[in-house]
């Protein structure tokens, strides 16, 4: 791959973040349309334009949230004061819009793991990798089970 897809997702995010800031608004759709009437293939995949909405829709519900080093140990404490009468911080707040931002993962998305004969392979059932992440392994034992609780990542 010449890496169009992935540079038109970079590209749509960044004139996308920047339409949020300066208009309030976001249109995902004709910023990729007008992107591809310029370039061929750039937003080339369907998974690619989800991915387009989701950073979006992260970087909006999230903000900025980076801290600079030298002012980590004041800002937490700050970030992690109670208020009294909401019995919340900016902490657990910030914790929330990541559970709502993170996909859920459902059971038929870890099968494989989940299958009787990859129990004992599992340290928690809590934590399973997803099928399509899934490393292929190839065993020299005999052993019929070719599956590692451990995930290929990009």
């Amino acid at each position: 791959s010449a890496g169009a897809g992935r540079t038109g997702c970079f590209i749509a995010i960044d004139i996308m973040l920047d339409m949020a800031e300066n208009e309030g608004v976001v249109d995902i759709f004709n910023c990729v349309r007008e992107l591809r009437s310029q370039r061929v293939n750039l937003v080339q995949t369907e998974e690619q334009y989800v991915f387009v909405h989701d950073a979006i829709l992260e970087a909006c519900l999230c903000g900025n949230t980076a801290i600079p080093v030298c002012e980590f140990r004041s800002i937490y404490y700050n970030i992690s004061r109670l208020d009294s009468q909401t019995n919340s911080s900016q902490i657990k707040d910030e914790f929330q819009t990541l559970n709502i931002v993170t996909p859920r993962i459902r059971p038929e998305d870890c099968s494989i793991g989940l299958l009787p004969r990859n129990h004992d392979k599992n340290r928690c059932m809590d934590v399973l990798p997803l099928d399509r992440c899934l490393p292929f392994l190839i065993s020299v034992d005999g052993e019929s089970s070719n599956y590692i609780n451990a995930a290929l990542m990009d």
